[in-house]
């Protein structure tokens, strides 16, 4: 997946996509979705990147997957392309009262992001 799309404000990405790159521009917006299990206590935490090419846009927003208890879910992230360069946005998923403990799944993502020119 390395495609722009300038005229679609938000560009989505799974979790199956992990290791793949895209290419954005500044203002744009990619939405990262990402399983998770909110009643084991893992989340998605370890969260790196180049905070001068791309930033979090607002908090995660958890969507249980179904009404059964204990049921998995999926976290949205959304980062928003604010000046052109690359990054690699690195997340863990795991532990969230111990971060010192091996991640049980990563997502990478490279980001590409370009100038708007008119």
């Amino acid at each position: 997946m390395s495609t722009v799309l300038l005229s679609c404000k938000e560009l989505s990405v799974k979790y199956s996509d992990s290791g793949s790159s895209v290419d954005m521009v500044v203002g744009q917006v990619v939405k990262i979705e990402l399983p998770a299990n909110a009643s084991t206590g893992n989340t998605w935490r370890k969260i790196m990147y180049n905070d001068s090419v791309i930033v979090k846009s607002g908090k995660p927003n958890y969507m249980l997957g179904d009404d059964r208890i204990g049921s998995a879910g999926v976290y949205y992230y959304r980062f928003e392309a604010v000046n052109a360069g690359t990054t690699e946005l690195i997340m863990e998923y795991g532990s969230k009262f111990d971060d010192k403990k091996e991640a049980l799944k990563i997502f990478t993502l490279n980001i590409n992001v370009h100038e708007v020119k008119d």
